[in-house]
This record gives C-alpha cells, sequence and structure tokens, in this order.
C-alpha cells in the first residue's frame, strides 16, 4: 500500500504515465513483432515455390526412369522422341549416360536433351555440367551411394537452375536424368526485394506511422494539460485560471468547473478572515468594558472580603476570555490559510535552521539548549509560511516544556520520499491517556510545564500544526520518550529533483 487506500498494483496500472509507457513499448514491438512474421512467410513462400518446381523435375525424371532402363545403346536415337512428350520451352531435361565399360572410368556422356543442343555445343554443356559437381553426385547414384533422386541446392546453369537430379541404373550402364528450369519462371514468384520495400507495405507503413503519432500526441496533449494545471494547483496566483491553462476542449468544461470550485475557495476564505476580523473586534468592545468596570474595584482603595474572590474570578475569566477571542481569531485565519494554500520547492534545512537560530536569540533567558542535527539541501513540496507555522509551533511547544538547563534536540533527514524533523524535549511528557488529544482543537494541559514557561496556551498551536502537515500531504505524531522527554516528529513529501536555485528556505 502507497496511501493506506489503494494497492500499488492499482496506482500503476492506472497512472497515465505507465499507460503511455505500456502503449510506446506496444507501438514499437509491433512493427518488429510484425517484421519477423513478414520474414518468416517470405521465407516459406520462396521455399514452397522452389519445392512445388524441384517436385515437378522429379516427376519428369520418374516418368522416363521406365523407357531408359531397358534401353539398349542402339536404340539411343529413340530419346528424342521420349524427351519430347515433356518439351515444355521453360525447362531444360539433359539425359547423360554412364557404360559399364572398364574403359570409361567415372564419364558420363551427354546423349540427349530437350530442347535439342547443336553438336558443337555438347562438349561446352558437359563441361558447364562438370562444374557443377553433377557427374559425381549422379556417380553416387548409380552406385547406390545416395537416393535414385537427389534433390541439389539451385544452381545456376546457364540461364536455368538445376532443380533434380536423378541415377537410373540400367543394363548397359547407368542414366541420369537432370532437370533444370528456367531462371525467370523460378524467380518470377520470389520477390527479391525486402517487403517493407514493397508499395503495399510502405503504404501500411505510413497508415500505421499516422496512427502512432496521433496515439502519442493524444497522450501527450493530456498529460500537457495535466502538467498545466499541476503548475496553476500549485501556484494559482502566478499560473492563472485552469480554462486559461487548457487547450484541449474535452478538458475545458472540468477545467471551468474547477475555476468555478476555486473561486468559491477564495470566496470562502475571504468570508473566514472577514469573520474572524468582525468577530475578535465585536467581542473585544464588551470585554473592554467589563475590563474597565472592573477596575475601580480592584483599585488602591480597600476591596470588602467577600468581593475579592469574585473579583479574581472576574479577572481570570477575562483574561481567559480575551484569549479565547485572539486563539479564535487565529483558528480562523488559519482555517481560511488552509483553502488558499498553494505548494512550492522549500529548502527546509534552511528553514529550519534559520527558525532554530532566532528561537536560540528569542529564548536566550529560558536556559534552555536548542541542539540541531540538519540534512543540508532537504527540498519539499509545501508552503513556506505553512511549514514556518508548523516548524515554530513544535519548538514553541517543546520550549515550553523543557525545564532549565534542559536541551530540546531538533533533527532533520531525508528518508525514502519523505523528509522527516524530530523535535525532542526532556520535559516530562504526556500522560498515556491524553497522547491521543494533544492535537485536538482547544485541547491544552499545561500543569507539568514549569512556571512562567512560555506564555498563556489555548490548545490550538498543535491542532493548526497538523492541519497544515496533512494539507501539505505530511503527518505530524507523538510520543513520549523513555525514561522522561516527549518527541514529536513531522513528515514532508520530498520534491523530486532535489535542492536547486529556485527552492525557497
Amino acid at each position: 500500500m502507497t496511501d493506506g487506500r489503494t494497492p500499488i498494483g492499482v496506482r500503476l496500472v492506472r497512472s497515465l504515465r505507465v499507460q503511455a509507457l505500456a502503449l510506446l513499448v506496444i507501438l514499437v514491438a509491433l512493427p518488429i513483432l510484425l517484421y519477423a512474421i513478414f520474414a518468416h512467410t517470405q521465407d516459406q513462400q520462396r521455399e514452397l515455390l522452389v519445392t512445388a518446381v524441384r517436385d515437378a523435375g522429379t516427376a519428369i525424371a520418374a516418368g522416363l526412369a521406365p523407357a531408359l532402363r531397358d534401353l539398349e545403346p542402339e536404340k539411343f536415337s529413340d530419346l528424342e522422341g521420349q524427351l519430347g512428350r515433356f518439351a515444355d520451352p521453360r525447362r531444360r531435361i539433359v539425359l547423360l549416360f554412364h557404360p559399364n565399360t572398364e574403359s570409361a572410368g567415372t564419364a558420363f556422356f551427354l546423349v540427349a536433351s530437350e530442347p535439342a543442343i547443336a553438336v558443337e555445343q555438347l562438349d561446352e554443356e558437359r563441361q558447364r555440367l562438370e562444374s557443377l559437381g553433377v557427374p559425381p553426385a549422379l556417380a553416387r547414384s548409380c552406385t547406390g551411394g545416395t537416393p535414385m533422386a537427389e534433390r541439389v541446392a539451385l544452381q545456376t546453369w546457364g540461364a536455368a537452375m538445376i532443380t533434380s537430379m536423378t541415377g537410373v541404373p540400367a543394363k548397359a550402364g547407368c542414366w541420369a536424368i537432370v532437370i533444370a528450369v528456367s531462371s525467370e519462371r523460378v524467380l518470377a514468384g520470389i520477390d527479391d526485394r525486402p517487403f517493407y520495400a514493397r508499395p503495399e507495405l510502405l503504404l501500411a507503413l505510413f497508415v500505421y506511422g499516422v496512427m502512432a503519432a496521433l496515439i502519442l500526441l493524444i497522450f501527450g496533449s493530456v498529460m500537457t494539460a495535466l502538467r498545466r494545471f499541476r503548475r496553476v494547483a500549485l501556484a494559482p496566483t502566478a499560473a492563472g485560471s485552469f480554462a486559461a491553462a487548457t487547450v484541449v476542449p474535452e478538458i475545458m468544461p472540468v477545467a471551468r468547473a474547477i475555476d468555478t470550485m476555486v473561486q468559491r475557495l477564495h470566496g470562502t476564505a475571504e468570508m473566514l478572515r472577514q469573520a474572524a476580523e468582525d468577530n475578535a473586534h465585536a467581542l473585544k468592545g464588551p470585554i473592554a468594558t467589563i475590563r474597565q468596570a472592573v477596575e475601580p474595584l480592584i483599585g488602591k482603595a480597600p476591596t470588602p472580603q467577600r468581593l475579592q474572590p469574585a473579583l479574581a474570578a472576574m479577572t481570570a475569566s477575562l483574561d481567559r476570555l480575551d484569549g479565547l477571542v485572539q486563539s479564535a481569531r487565529r483558528l480562523d485565519t488559519a482555517t481560511a490559510d488552509l483553502l488558499e494554500m498553494a505548494e512550492t520547492r522549500v529548502v527546509l534545512s534552511a528553514l529550519v535552521r534559520a527558525l532554530v537560530a532566532d528561537c536560540r536569540a528569542m529564548r536566550a533567558a529560558q536556559q534552555v539548549s536548542i541542539v540541531d542535527t540538519l540534512e543540508p539541501n532537504v527540498v519539499v513540496l509545501g508552503e513556506p509560511e505553512a511549514i514556518e507555522s508548523i516548524v515554530e509551533n513544535l519548538l514553541d511547544n517543546a520550549l515550553s516544556f523543557s525545564p532549565a538547563g534542559g536541551t530540546v534536540r531538533v533533527s532533520l533527514i531525508a528518508e525514502g520520499s519523505e523528509a522527516r524533523l524530530s523535535v525532542l524535549d526532556d520535559g516530562p511528557g504526556v500522560p498515556s491517556a491524553a497522547l491521543s488529544r494533544i492535537f485536538d482543537r482547544y485541547y491544552s494541559d499545561r500543569r507539568a510545564a514549569p512556571a512562567g514557561a512560555g506564555g498563556a496556551h489555548f490548545g490550538i498551536g498543535l491542532w493548526i500544526a497538523r492541519q497544515n502537515a496533512r494539507a501539505l500531504g505530511g503527518e505530524l505524531t507523538a510520543s513520549n520518550r523513555a525514561p522522561s522527554g516527549f518527541c514529536i516528529r513531522l513528515s514532508l513529501p520530498l520534491a523530486s529533483g532535489g535542492g536547486g536555485d529556485d527552492a525557497l528556505g
């Protein structure tokens, strides 16, 4: 869990950044996958075409083989007629013969061909076949070393390609049937161009590229609009309205609705501030009147014994009532500030260091040491005044409970994605039963505080501190120290990118 509510897996699936990255991976992987599929298909088509041509040659050889087995040398002149049955201008058939005589050795003689070859070209054709290694392969067929029909790799033989060679044993020797097909016929069905260079595929790639560009443009527009929304939300007065920050028509109604909500929040904040001022002003008048009416009774003239407790109670009540009015004013103002809080980059290290230095100077007479251990360049996202209010309240609370000679320790570290500020004191701590109430509004128990420490407290300082911390995406927690003392910890989200010249502090 990342925020205590939504599992991290669900957050990743819903993230536009993750979706855009997944889409980009698909857009890149799809052409690669299609390339592999099309290349494999092209190879298969080529292999099927070559296999069909080879099978045709093997079938012709099988048709000639029965007639050749019993053919006597004196009837070799009839071979032209036998070959004429398979005549095809796109195909060449050559008959070679190896007689069963010792003087013949391993030589094969070209006996016939279709189409016919001129006598003066016979030696040239035989030499070409020898250069291709055809006679040795046929010799192996005749001696039984290889199958009768041996398929060979396509080899160029003049303007043709040999597709099959078949050895046929006969009474007088061994026949060799060489089938070759016109190169143009074989290559006519094979497009040697890369498939991505073909016009139809180039058109498909163009359409795919336009589609991918449009998809990325849509995602980019949405992400840009959201980034502009974020800038307006973090600094509304500087960045303008949400409607002015978007150029996407479909998002415009949402932007206008947010602008309306922001205006209402600003109006509510102003109403709260005005109400706080008006209430404080309205209550100050009656309080001042009562105080003036009581002052003559507690002057130099002797006060009746029976009136002294009542006058003391009235004076204490007036002081408390005056403090409560000021606290209510401060509380309403703090609530209004929460409605208009804007986030920016704050160098928390520098801000805390400055506040600790001011506190040392202002509380020098209290005889309480303040020791700070601050990690440098800790930058958080927040509102400087709100963070300053939090830290001031934490220091004030720790100093008000610290005895003379005590020490308040302030530490700051960056841990994971958060900045953690701790304020520890040597005071008496908080009773376990009251520990969960110290952040409640108007709760205050100063009985354990040293006499004269701090000023009047009405239980809103820690409440404001926690509300500010939560409004900034952080949290404020408290715990007792062993064997004595108290600790309050503040956590705030770190700003991405660390410190920089644009950070405040």
